[in-house]
């Protein structure tokens, strides 16, 4: 008896010290995963020279993690050549003050079609889905995607193509190359452990009333990114430079702030464009969503926390893109499923929607999105693959200046053009 006893204790030691290495083994695992996330832009800066720089990568003076966005210009569209002459015409006819669609000639298509190819579209892409910069002029540049996909950026008006790009070298420090000086940015994910060579982001939950709520890394008024950032303010006794490292929460109040630090003080400040109506908006940088700007009116609160596994975007956590697909149903019922081109231009997941909620405005790439449900001329319902259902207006691509949608029902199929006003929705893969 005492025999079976013992032989059933050895067991249950056996299954507990089991279950002990495993459960200890789950934890370094996820705490090795927590560590490798790291949000901000690495890579390798290679000069006309042939010297190589390399670390953590500051675009300018101002993007650094991977979840920022390149803004350019695109110097050409290939599905536009789809369209006929006539498909033309109608989006020429609707262009507002009667002017011709892009100033395009339409008095030959052949002749049409060379000057389309040179039309200027908006491009907007996340760091992360970026490969390779090559600066090709003083205001171009060539991006090579994850898929080997190679798109011409021009830069006229941006700051993205033609200024410097800045690089913290463990050896050398921080310092900047000038963009004639640059062959090559080649980005890369961070190695595991690797130091955050600008600083620590801030990250939280900005609560913005019935517009919702939104967490990921924060920019406070539009500027300030890093925990070692100042909040600037006045209270009764006189200025306040507060970091944001020391603050636990910051609530707008009358015409200012209440501040709660981490040991449980609290100001109230007010007399600065960081707590005050001046105050350019609350950045966040939502994993599920994109990018959103809520401004100082919308802005309830903001509560700065420890970063959550989900919240930080690693340079991996950008998937190799394979195009848009889905299906566009007609009011008249009419289903056509393939390879979509969205207004005409848009083709990749990591391409970006832009909205409006009023004065809350989004920057949401395909890939989160599951629906498109034109609801008037000016506004859609864009329904997230998280649940969140938004009513964006005020930009092309959610209203009635959408120039429509190409459908590729497969590689050696005619595409369908559907043009916007006969949309009822758009379902994505």
């Amino acid at each position: 008896m005492q025999t079976k006893l013992h032989k059933g204790q050895q067991l249950m030691r056996s299954i507990i010290l089991f279950l002990g290495i495993g459960i200890g083994l789950l934890i370094i695992l996820s705490q090795a995963k927590a560590q490798t996330a790291n949000p901000f832009m690495y890579g390798e800066v290679e000069t006309i020279s042939g010297d190589v720089y390399k670390g953590p990568i500051r675009w300018g003076s101002d993007e650094v993690y991977w979840a920022e966005l390149f803004n350019a210009t695109k110097t050409s569209n290939d599905f536009l050549k789809f369209l006929s002459k006539r498909q033309v015409e109608q989006l020429n006819q609707e262009e507002s003050e009667g002017s011709s669609w892009l100033g395009i000639d339409l008095g030959a298509l052949s002749i049409w079609e060379d000057r389309f190819s040179r039309t200027s579209h908006q491009l907007d892409i996340q760091f992360g889905d970026i490969k390779i910069v090559e600066p090709s002029g003083r205001s171009k540049a060539r991006l090579t995607l994850k898929n080997g996909v190679i798109i011409e950026a021009g830069g006229s008006g941006y700051e993205d193509v033609g200024g410097s790009v800045v690089i913290y070298d463990f050896e050398l420090g921080e310092f900047a190359v000038r963009w004639d000086r640059i062959k090559q940015v080649r980005f890369t994910s961070a190695p595991a452990n690797s130091k955050n060579g600008f600083g620590e982001p801030i990250y939280g939950t900005v609560n913005a009333g019935r517009k919702g709520t939104f967490k990921g890394i924060i920019r406070w008024d539009s500027d300030e990114r890093f925990l070692d950032e100042i909040l600037n303010g006045e209270d009764r006794d006189g200025k306040k430079d507060i970091p944001f490292r020391s603050i636990k929460s910051i609530t707008k109040k009358g015409n200012g702030v209440d501040v709660v630090l981490n040991s449980g003080r609290e100001f109230y400040l007010t007399g600065s464009n960081d707590v005050n109506r001046e105050n350019r908006g609350v950045v966040i940088f939502d994993p599920e969503i994109g990018r959103v700007v809520v401004p100082w009116r919308d802005f309830f609160d903001l509560e700065i926390t420890q970063p959550k596994k989900e919240w930080t975007l690693a340079y991996d956590d950008f998937s190799r893109p394979s195009g848009i697909s889905g299906t566009v149903v007609t009011i008249d019922g009419e289903e056509h499923t393939g390879l979509l081109a969205y207004d005409l231009d848009e083709a990749w997941e990591f391409e970006i929607l832009d909205g409006n909620d009023d004065d809350v405005t989004y920057q949401i790439p395909f890939r989160h999105i599951k629906n498109i449900i034109p609801k008037n001329y000016n506004y859609s319902s864009v329904i997230l693959r998280n649940g969140t259902n938004l009513l964006l207006g005020g930009g092309r691509d959610v209203s009635e200046n959408n120039d429509g949608i190409l459908v590729f029902p497969s590689k050696d199929t005619k595409p369908i053009y559907v043009r916007w006003s006969k949309i009822d929705q758009v379902i994505f893969d």
